[in-house]
């Protein structure tokens, strides 16, 4: 009860975090749905794997390559003021495929550049959202505050799929691009009422591309110059390549032996699991040594992938899958709280973007790996007749999608190896709260 009362006074209380945090919620549900329902409208209309794996490229892709990029600018730059002008970039971009497809004339290729677009524009929201929130919530209270934005992230990663059906079905596609659209613009009336605190400025020598490329090494030097930033950037590297490939795995792998119909059960169930640790981030709010959490976390993720793929069972995927859906909100609150609170505010924008671009290509590197993988493993080891069937294959079984089940054990050793050497790494050198935080000032004020 004594967390649940935290959360309540701190929600109370942080007036400008509340109201931001509601707006940004509605606003990410809007483009969850909108993105859902054009992958939808993709898949309608061509009946191509490739082109909706094309609309997921865009998506992706360009905002995580230019991400360096904007992260120098968002240190430059007013960071309420980047948020609003990305809100109406993407809003603009919602309201153009409406118009488009209310009179008939939206083709594939304008959902390639909006998907671009939107990219771009997610690119700077992300980044100057992550640098904001330090400037607006005391640093004990970060690790509640990236709680309750887990949760809203996992709310919408729930309920679009399901509203977005409905809403097409009931009210055709248009209809679901100005409900985005709507969304925006409460986004947005939030940000023009609240305050963004701004942090000290830093002041460059040089000019132009010169002076961003300076902001881009300034920025990866904060992370090199700490031993313990690059080890958590490898690590959390490590977790978004295990992430990317399970993302790809979990659909064959449960598909493998039942219907889709059991698939999107299971995969409802697992969303809830992330609710749930997102609810629990919210009120526990994190360790005050919060290196070690991650760690503890990442491991029971690691074993959470190990029980999915032990055995063909829907109860036992439901239950590891869950688990493992449990942890990841806990693990990126809990990773964020730690950039947010060792890097300098005027220094944020560079430092995350360079950390959301590693990852981002870790992850994407998880997803390309995924099937060739399992190709070598289904094919030469774990067939009935494979080299594995009389060792590793009575331990978890042979057969169709055995061998993407194996792939799933490995991923899930290695995250469990990794995170408790890494644990007992940090715990003997006591490396603890006086290494994860820093002086703020604003306008010359210091705040904790």
């Amino acid at each position: 009860m004594r967390y649940i009362r935290q959360l309540l006074a701190l929600i109370r209380e942080l007036r400008n975090f509340s109201l931001f945090w509601l707006g940004q919620s509605l606003s990410e549900i809007g483009t969850r749905l909108t993105g859902f329902g054009l992958s939808i409208w993709v898949y309608q209309n061509t009946h191509a794997v490739a082109q909706l794996s094309l609309v997921l490229f865009f998506t992706t892709l360009p905002g995580v390559l230019i991400t360096p990029f904007v992260g120098a600018l968002v240190d430059k730059w007013h960071r309420k003021s980047t948020i609003i002008f990305s809100e109406i970039g993407a809003a603009v971009v919602t309201v153009t495929l409406a118009l488009l497809l209310l009179f008939g004339n939206l083709q594939l290729w304008h959902t390639y550049v909006a998907a671009f677009f939107t990219s771009i524009c997610g690119s700077f929201q992300m980044t100057a959202k992550a640098a904001a929130l330090p400037m607006m919530v005391p640093s004990n209270q970060i690790g509640r505050a990236n709680g309750l934005i887990q949760f809203s992230s996992a709310v919408g990663q729930l309920a679009a799929p399901v509203f977005a059906g409905i809403i097409i079905v009931k009210l055709q596609f248009h209809s679901l691009l100005l409900i985005d659209f709507f969304s925006y613009f409460i986004g947005l009336f939030t940000l023009l009422i609240i305050d963004i605190p701004q942090p000290e400025p830093t002041i460059s020598s040089t000019k132009g591309m010169a002076s961003i490329i300076d902001d881009i090494i300034y920025g990866w030097g904060n992370i090199s110059s700490r031993i313990f930033l690059m080890i958590i950037l490898a690590f959390m590297t490590i977790n978004y390549f295990v992430n990317g490939m399970t993302t790809v795995l979990i659909n064959p792998l449960i598909l493998s032996f039942s219907t889709p119909t059991i698939f999107g059960s299971v995969m409802s169930i697992a969303g809830c699991g992330m609710i749930a640790g997102s609810i629990f981030m919210s009120i526990w709010g994190g360790s005050k040594r919060s290196i070690s959490p991650l760690f503890l976390f990442s491991a029971l993720n690691g074993i959470a992938l190990v029980i999915t793929g032990l055995k063909p069972s829907i109860w036992l995927i439901t239950l590891g899958i869950s688990l493992s859906f449990f942890t990841l909100p806990i693990v990126l609150s809990t990773n964020n709280t730690i950039w947010q609170n060792t890097v300098h505010p005027n220094v944020q924008g560079r430092v995350l973007a360079l950390f959301y671009t590693i990852t981002g290509l870790g992850a994407a590197l998880g997803n390309l790996s995924a099937s060739p993988l399992t190709d070598i493993i289904s094919a030469h080891m774990m067939n009935a007749d494979g080299i594995l069937a009389n060792t590793i294959g009575k331990l978890v079984e042979t057969g169709p999608g055995r061998g993407i089940g194996l792939l799933m054990v490995i991923e899930g050793l290695v995250m469990l190896f990794v995170s408790i050497i890494l644990y007992n790494y940090f715990s003997s050198r006591h490396i603890d709260r006086e290494l994860l935080t820093v002086d703020i000032k604003i306008d010359g004020v210091k705040i904790q």
